[in-house]
């Protein structure tokens, strides 16, 4: 994975590049031929988020968000911006009526547990007329989100707030409000998802991502070690399904991700 991130950056010394290369060509990956015209960068930082994750966590720093590098934010930030994309294209067509509320002029997101706001940031190059309110609770990963939109197109609509979604109180304004739970505290995930559906406009979607637990030993306990790792919140389907029952919204459904995407479940507010 390190030398999968060297060769997508090609920023690092030649001998080094050589090296990575090298390998590469071991395993029988051609960067430029297998990858196509994929976002290097983006993909780059998808490669590079668990390892610097993965050394801040056994180096005694990493127990919580906060303890994580700026490098390491900033990697999760660009490899989670990368879902919005698929999300437009494959998850807002199945939702009754997102499209249209999202292209409305005024329209209204909410990115709980922003980070560095690069998925604020990827809604809002999307969607021309959206304007993404992003909360979080670190002031130093705020700072580096205001970076992130003063360096983007799109700064007049994305508003960044230090606040914990458990204190959202503003009421029927969103079309669409994300909540990663591996990235919010139980705590604050269950006073805050009512918050978010009594924030929702009517007819808006929330959507909650969330850890797949299908039934394999191995790959569960990994999927909810590295959410409680982290200081999140493990949830399966049939969990994050009855959350969004309990707080009055209807449709709910989980829709198929692609592997190694987190699984989604979603919810309406009734019109």
């Amino acid at each position: 994975m390190a030398a999968l991130t060297l060769a997508l950056r090609d920023d690092g010394p030649e001998e080094q590049m050589r090296a990575a290369a090298d390998l590469l060509g071991a395993l029988g990956i051609d960067v430029r031929a297998d990858l196509g015209d994929l976002d290097r960068a983006g993909t780059a930082a998808q490669a590079a988020a668990p390892l610097l994750q993965t050394a801040s966590l056994v180096g005694g720093d990493g127990s919580r968000w906060a303890g994580q590098s700026d490098g390491a934010l900033l990697a999760q930030g660009r490899a989670s911006a990368q879902g919005a994309a698929a999300f437009a294209q494959f998850g807002v067509p199945r939702l009754l009526g997102l499209a249209e509320a999202l292209a409305a002029p005024g329209a209204r997101m909410l990115d709980v547990g922003t980070g560095v706001a690069a998925l604020a940031v990827a809604y809002a190059e999307l969607f021309p007329t959206l304007t993404v309110v992003g909360l979080d609770v670190l002031p130093r990963v705020l700072a580096l989100a205001a970076e992130t939109i003063a360096a983007s197109a799109v700064a007049a609509r994305v508003v960044l707030r230090e606040q914990d979604v458990s204190a959202l109180d503003d009421e029927a304004i969103y079309v669409l409000g994300w909540i990663p739970a591996p990235f919010v505290p139980e705590r604050a995930l269950r006073e805050g998802v009512p918050r978010v559906a009594r924030a929702l406009a009517p007819g808006g979607w929330a959507m909650v991502g969330h850890g797949k637990f299908a039934g394999d030993p191995v790959e569960d306990a990994l999927s909810r070690f590295k959410t409680v790792a982290y200081g999140g919140t493990a949830l399966n389907d049939d969990q994050a399904q009855q959350m969004l029952r309990d707080v009055g919204l209807t449709d709910v459904m989980t829709l198929p991700t692609p592997p190694g995407a987190p699984a989604v479940t979603f919810g309406r507010k009734s019109p």
